[in-house]
């Protein structure tokens, strides 16, 4: 284990992030994500986000200076497994606002900051999207794919008052059923690759020309509201641009490279849930005689268990601490994806393990066995199949320069 990398001010806010998931959210987890399952568009607790907020939680990585606690991405992960044993979907909501806040708070120009940061600190129900994938392309704008007919499609065209006009669909993005503010990623150039011709927007929601499509129905993590983002001639100002003209992507890799081991904390906040309740369970269901954690078989399950949980955050704190302390130019990103594949791999084969503990009540919704493995599948996912982190790991150890660690 590697608590002692952990400080003091980390442990105060682990506390505070794990009562809040123990009395605000473990107890609603399952009818939240019942009455998510039957209508996705409308489940979202809000009035827990506010608890959320009040409890100082939602904008914990935002600078002190501007008003949050400045946590580092080491910070991010400890307080986010606390979380995930509360709600999975929830959590995710909680871990976008962490991760978009630092490109609102450290990306963006002085006068977007004034306009943009207190929709995000003065609103307690505040949440931010990011929107890159399409219907069409998903995996080709993470490769990125070379051909320039691959990759996103939704286009920025110059206007002639010196703004955009955004026409185009985005889909699957998280919070976008929720967010007051949205990051965009637009094709600006079509004529070249994707990393080379797409430009980065920030805007509000209340944007003409932008819609909300539906709110996509999932198997786990049903609070993370994915939906669709609809942009028709859609007139944004130059001064809503972040990056660079189409360096978009480049602009997002930088932002993001350091984020890997916080997705990867996604894997080990569910599997721990798992275990835990397994190991609840075996201590109170009798078989033969004896509570089955009394027996060899289930014991070594949850040895397996422990062992896998407990090697993944060690590894993710790792990766999580020289994000935060490597100097620009010597981070290594392979550091975020190998934690970023192991733990997204470990978790369904944990959860799967705890619903058998469970026996046949593991298969019944009676018992939370069944949500975990739900919600541990979308790990296979996060920021691009699983297929395509290896391809990506493997270029780097093969030396080649790969413009993708997002």
């Amino acid at each position: 284990m590697t608590d002692f990398l952990i400080n003091d001010e980390i442990r105060q806010w682990q506390k505070r992030a794990a009562d809040f998931a123990r009395d605000e959210l473990k107890p609603h987890a399952a009818e939240w994500d019942c009455r998510a399952g039957i209508d996705p568009a409308t489940s979202f607790p809000f009035e827990a986000l506010k608890k959320c907020s009040k409890a100082g939680l939602r904008t914990v990585t935002v600078p002190k200076k501007m008003g949050g606690a400045g946590l580092g991405i080491l910070g991010h992960c400890v307080l986010l497994e606390e979380l995930f044993l509360g709600e999975a979907g929830f959590a995710s909501v909680v871990h976008q606002g962490w991760k978009l806040s630092k490109m609102l708070c450290h990306f963006t120009s002085d006068a977007q900051r004034k306009e943009f940061l207190p929709r995000f600190m003065d609103v307690d129900t505040s949440t931010m999207a990011i929107g890159m994938t399409e219907p069409d392309h998903g995996t080709d704008n993470i490769l990125p794919a070379r051909q320039p007919e691959a990759g996103l499609k939704l286009s920025a065209r110059r206007n002639g008052s010196g703004g955009w006009n955004l026409n185009g669909m985005k889909h699957f993005i998280a919070c976008a059923a929720m967010s007051n503010i949205n990051f965009l990623l637009a094709r600006t150039d079509a004529t070249v690759p994707v990393n080379e011709g797409c430009t980065m927007f920030i805007l509000t929601d209340e944007v003409r020309g932008f819609r909300r499509g539906r709110v996509h129905a999932k198997l786990g993590a049903r609070l993370l509201m994915n939906a669709e983002m609809i942009y028709e001639n859609c007139e944004v100002p130059d001064s809503w641009r972040l990056s660079e003209m189409n360096q978009g992507v480049p602009f997002m890799a930088r932002v993001f490279s350091r984020h890997s081991p916080t997705t990867a904390t996604f894997a080990v906040g569910i599997a721990r849930a798992a275990y835990q309740e397994a190991l609840a369970y075996a201590g109170k269901r009798i078989q033969c005689g004896a509570p089955i954690i009394q027996h060899e078989g289930v014991r070594n399950r949850l040895a397996d268990m422990y062992t896998s949980i407990s090697v993944a955050r060690d590894a993710i704190w790792h990766a999580a601490w020289h994000a935060d302390t490597a100097p620009e130019g010597q981070y290594d990103p392979k550091e975020g994806l190998r934690v970023a594949l192991f733990a997204s791999e470990m978790a369904p084969e944990v959860c799967i393990s705890a619903m058998n503990v469970f026996g046949g009540n593991g298969y019944m919704c009676d018992h939370p066995a069944e949500r975990h493995v739900r919600d541990a599948l979308m790990c296979y996912h996060i920021d691009g199949l699983n297929d395509i982190t290896r391809m990506k790991l493997g270029a780097m150890i093969a030396g080649e320069a790969h413009a993708g660690a997002i």
